[in-house]
């Protein structure tokens, strides 16, 4: 679909909500001739936000909090903004500033999201987001772009473009746990290709879609993150980290979200996660956060 004749001035709402999300098993298949990695995965938004006000101006600018945050063409957002040009000549300078929450590097999808948020101001009242082609085409800026579109809770396939809609994860609750360190998706990804770990099925990921289908909480075992070993690789702390967040998990389900290096805990109620959130604090966890799940956007 060519949005460039449905374009139109529209009066809206400046705020755009950016949430990040979190990977309930993921399977990550060989590298292909062209660079990329087929996936396999679920993916699922949670109430941790960014958020991107945007308007028409009659000129460009770019700003962010906190201002260290580079709002350059290495940005996600400026890019967002490129490639939406490309496809709507006509679509107007703007002010646009980017509230900034979600770590960085830190497997949750921020960069993408914020993405994803410039494409809904720039394609609202087109129909593009309703057009499961033109969602995958996105996955040119970024494997996640496609689902942060969309929102809720979807299986992903290929490279993150072959979405499925699936309902949400049926939990009260779940906290977040990061040790204070980013990681580069591109070199998780070639620990990846040296360490060899390929697996040929991703029978985990289907035990995951029918739980969550049944409206029951993903098995532990099913959680599995095919780059949780190359993530260990790059930071040999991370495996320490994990031992550490294990001790003090209580016995709830908790795994590695995307190339890390974040965790995450799933649990039953906001209580549960408040207490969970400060029980890590305590430990000694650089950063950890209380959150639910988002189920739209």
């Amino acid at each position: 679909m060519t949005p460039n004749s449905l374009y139109r001035e529209m009066i809206v709402m400046p705020w755009f909500q950016a949430p990040a999300k979190i990977n309930l098993g993921l399977w990550v298949g060989p590298r292909n001739a062209q660079g990329y990695h087929v996936i396999d995965t679920v993916m699922q938004g949670i109430g941790f936000s960014d958020q991107l006000y945007i308007e028409s101006r009659d000129y460009m600018l770019w700003e962010s909090i906190p201002s260290v945050v580079p709002m350059d063409e290495c940005n996600l957002v400026v890019r967002a903004y490129r490639w939406a040009k490309t496809q709507i000549p006509e679509l107007s300078s703007v002010y646009g500033r980017l509230e900034k929450v979600i770590w960085a590097g830190a497997g949750l999808g921020g960069g993408s999201s914020d993405a994803a948020a410039l494409l809904r101001w720039a394609f609202q009242g087109s129909g593009c987001l309703k057009d499961p082609k033109w969602i995958a085409s996105s996955q040119e800026l970024g494997m996640d772009v496609p689902f942060f579109i969309r929102g809720g809770a979807a299986r992903a396939k290929g490279y993150g473009e072959q979405l499925t809609a699936i309902p949400s994860l049926k939990v009260g609750s779940l906290v977040l746990a990061n040790p204070g360190v980013s990681l580069s998706t591109a070199q998780v990804y070639e620990a990846y290709d040296t360490l060899g770990r390929v697996s040929h099925e991703a029978k985990w990921i289907d035990a995951v879609v029918d739980a969550m289908r049944a409206g029951d909480c993903p098995r532990a075992e099913d959680l599995k993150n095919d780059l949780e070993e190359p993530a260990f690789h790059i930071a040999p702390r991370l495996r320490e980290f994990k031992e550490h967040i294990a001790r003090i998990a209580d016995g709830s389900a908790f795994s590695l979200s995307g190339s890390g290096p974040s965790y995450y805990l799933l649990g039953s109620d906001e209580e549960w996660a408040d207490w969970m959130a400060r029980r890590l604090l305590k430990a000694g966890v650089p950063f950890a956060r209380a959150c639910t799940v988002a189920e739209s956007w």
